[in-house]
């Protein structure tokens, strides 16, 4: 609950108990005015919840011309409580509370200051009675005036209910506060209307469910009604407008006599309410008396207008008998015969409307997705996903929960392994995500070579192997290295998952000692660092080719050498060349020859 409603709840719960009286602190006069009259005579605005506090300054006449009499001076002016003050807001005078009494000898002007914390927003007249005292015959004048002020609502801080949320995608609950709550005081009513049809009038409404009529955006305008009604039936005044009583003789009135005039009164017996003490002495109506009481709603009160003659003649006159209902909100005029009396019955009940929008975008379809290809493969081959077309939606392709830049139409190309999802997003942010896609890609791998060193089979590939003979795997032949038993046509295979790459096929048949025409070869220093001597051995002349091979079968040297036989050295310097197994392979027009060398 925002401060401001929490400060007005207690606010009226203290004003429910103990009323409204609230002292004003004493006012300032301004003698810039000069003409008899009240300044101002409309406040400025008030705010309903907050301390208010403005001055009126008021300037009075010395004397007044009447025809026949001619002039004559004020004696007195008797100031009385106003009538018609908003709830919860007090006048104070620079003589004092109200009524009070202005000498206009001792000075012509005076101040009032109206304070405290109106309650009611609205236009408020506010009418000020008093008696003014001319010198012989003027007598007792009855007078009034008005002043004006505006309380304006309270300016709501954050909105006067609270929903969990204001907008959403279809469909979605919202749960709503008001932020006035009663706090457990009675005469709180509370008014839902939610926009979905629903409807109600618990201080905590239930949970309601706004959806995307027709599947497009649709606002819905929840109105919350507070009303406040802790405040009691109080009859605030009542003015006697008019009356046949008078105090003249039996002869007449002369009009010359200021006794002649009535001393009116009021009695409301259920009330304890007699203002005989405070009649208006000599003084035709108007009159006015400010009652203040309260009132109970289902009871009917009688008042009596008596006119004061001071137990003489037989007692007081009795000007009127009225009736009146303590429910009779508002202003009302009593009439008995030649009398009339009006009369105000208060009854405040403070009223806030709000409103809030909230607003339902529509959901969007799950988009689903159309593999082409598989989504096992080999680099250098890909997968297709094609996803469903949805109007009005932006795509996002994502890897590993990652969107991927630029990958926002309907097709992807996966070339990676990874798991890939699709998010669509429509109006309002709404989004739908599709099912995951794990995609494994394996590395395609290189063709494997074959060196055959002394009757033996080897590969230098890193993957897994798999020997061939005449085209079968051979069983069990999973080695980097494969001993032939038989003589044939053999193939290695390198295998990564689902991807294989084939050697070459050769053709291996066993070298009898008859056949080995080049041996003994040594590698001279072995490790070493690509300087090195190759020492071997020719049986018979022949011409020669030395090569030096990698692991990946790619011949990174080589050299002729013509109808050489006996002991052969040949100095190799092998330039920039990476650390790792080499294989020095010498092949004759009668044999051939391999061995592995290590360079560091």
């Amino acid at each position: 609950m925002n401060n401001r409603h929490t400060s007005l709840i207690a606010i009226l719960t203290l004003f429910a108990k103990i009323g409204f009286s609230q002292a004003c602190s004493t006012c300032s006069i301004d003698y810039a005015w000069i003409t008899p009259g009240v300044y101002p005579d409309t406040l400025p605005p008030a705010i309903a919840g907050e301390f208010y506090e403005s001055d009126i300054t008021f300037v009075m006449q010395a004397d007044t011309t009447i025809d026949v009499v001619g002039t004559l001076d004020f004696l007195n002016y008797h100031i009385l409580e106003p009538v018609g003050m908003p709830y919860g807001m007090n006048v104070s005078t620079n003589l004092g509370d109200l009524p009070v009494d202005y000498d206009p000898d001792v000075s012509l002007y005076g101040c009032a200051r109206v304070c405290g914390t109106p309650l009611v927003p609205g236009w408020y007249e506010v009418t000020v009675p008093l008696i003014a005292t001319l010198e012989y015959p003027g007598g007792d004048q009855a007078a009034e005036y008005s002043i004006f002020l505006e309380v304006l609502p309270a300016p709501v801080v954050g909105g006067g209910f609270i929903p969990t949320i204001t907008y959403g995608c279809d469909p979605i609950n919202v749960d709503f506060e008001t932020s006035i709550h009663s706090a457990g005081v009675d005469g709180f009513t509370y008014s839902w209307d939610f926009g979905n049809g629903a409807t109600s009038s618990s201080e905590f409404p239930p949970t309601q469910t706004y959806t995307a009529i027709g599947g497009v955006t649709t606002e819905y305008i929840v109105t919350h009604t507070v009303n406040i009604d802790t405040f009691g039936y109080e009859l605030a005044y009542a003015t006697i407008i008019e009356s046949g009583c008078d105090d003249c003789t039996f002869f007449g009135c002369t009009g010359l006599i200021e006794a002649e005039k009535p001393d009116l009164y009021l009695i409301i017996t259920d009330l304890g309410i007699n203002t005989e003490a405070d009649a208006f002495g000599d003084t035709y109506p108007p009159v006015t008396f400010s009652l203040g009481a309260a009132l109970d709603p289902a009871a009917t009160y009688a008042m009596q207008m008596k006119d004061d003659d001071g137990g003489l003649a037989g007692g007081d006159d009795n000007c009127g008998s009225f009736t009146f209902g303590g429910d009779d909100v508002g202003i009302s005029t009593l009439t008995s015969g030649s009398h009339s009396v009006e009369i105000s019955i208060t009854h405040p009940v403070i009223t806030y409307t709000f409103y809030d929008t909230i607003t339902i975008y529509p959901a969007v379809t799950e988009p689903l997705i159309l593999i082409v290809g598989e989504t096992i493969f080999c680099s250098g081959d890909s997968a297709i996903l094609n996803a469903t077309v949805i109007p009005g939606v932006d795509y996002q392709w994502a890897k590993d929960g990652d969107p991927i830049p630029g990958a926002d139409s309907t097709s992807l190309i996966v070339l990676e392994t990874g798991v890939y999802d699709l998010m669509v997003t429509g109006v309002g942010g709404c989004f739908a995500m599709s099912d995951t896609i794990p995609v494994i890609v394996y590395e395609q791998p290189t063709a494997p070579n074959i060196i055959v060193i002394l009757g033996e089979l080897t590969t230098s590939t890193v993957w897994d192997v798999q020997w061939y003979y005449a085209g079968s795997p051979i069983p069990g032949a999973t080695e980097n290295t494969y001993t032939p038993a038989i003589e044939g046509t053999y193939q290695v295979a390198a295998i990564n998952g689902p991807c294989v790459a084939f050697s070459v096929e050769i053709d291996f048949v066993f070298q009898s000692i008859e056949d080995i025409n080049i041996s003994d070869i040594i590698i001279s220093p072995n490790p070493n660092n690509g300087t090195f001597n190759a020492t071997f051995s020719v049986a018979t002349p022949q011409n020669v080719v030395v090569t030096i091979q990698n692991i990946l079968g790619e011949i990174i040297y080589s050299a002729s050498k013509e109808n050489v036989f006996g002991t052969i050295i040949q100095p190799i310097n092998l330039n920039k060349v990476e650390s790792g197994i080499y294989f020095l392979n010498i092949k004759g027009d009668r044999g051939s020859a391999t061995v592995k060398l290590l360079i560091n």
